[in-house]
């Protein structure tokens, strides 16, 4: 959990200095909530992480429905935030959906990769403890 952690932070980070990038060279096409996506991506990758990795010490069965549920429960989350942003700012409508397509872009495969290394290594540590 120490290296997932880690290089989410770095991914996180990664993010708010694009955003800060942006704000830099390109001004007009900087909002402020593109600093907060990178947060906000952050938080929900280690939370659906955190959930999916627990289940995995549970039955096949359970991990499955936990996964598909977190996945479900993630994007109506997204759906929500992205429709609240772009009913409360709808000036910022073009630039809020563009930031918030690329992050969900990184976060979803960064959490992909995080997760296929995941269950690799629980697979191979239970391979091992088997032998």
């Amino acid at each position: 959990m120490r290296r997932y952690l880690i290089a989410l932070l770095a991914m996180t980070l990664l993010m708010t200095a694009a955003s800060f990038v942006v704000m830099w060279v390109a001004p007009q096409y900087f909002i402020i909530a593109m600093p907060l996506l990178a947060l906000y991506f952050g938080v929900v990758c280690l939370v659906q992480h955190w959930l999916v990795t627990r289940a995995m010490n549970r039955s096949p069965k359970t991990f499955v429905q936990i996964f598909l549920g977190s996945v479900v429960g993630v994007l109506f989350l997204h759906l929500i935030v992205l429709a609240i942003n772009l009913f409360s700012h709808p000036a910022q409508a073009r630039l809020f959906t563009i930031a918030f397509a690329i992050g969900y872009a990184a976060s979803l495969v960064f959490e992909t990769v995080a997760l296929v290394r995941f269950v690799d290594r629980h697979r191979k540590e239970r391979l091992n403890n088997e032998k």
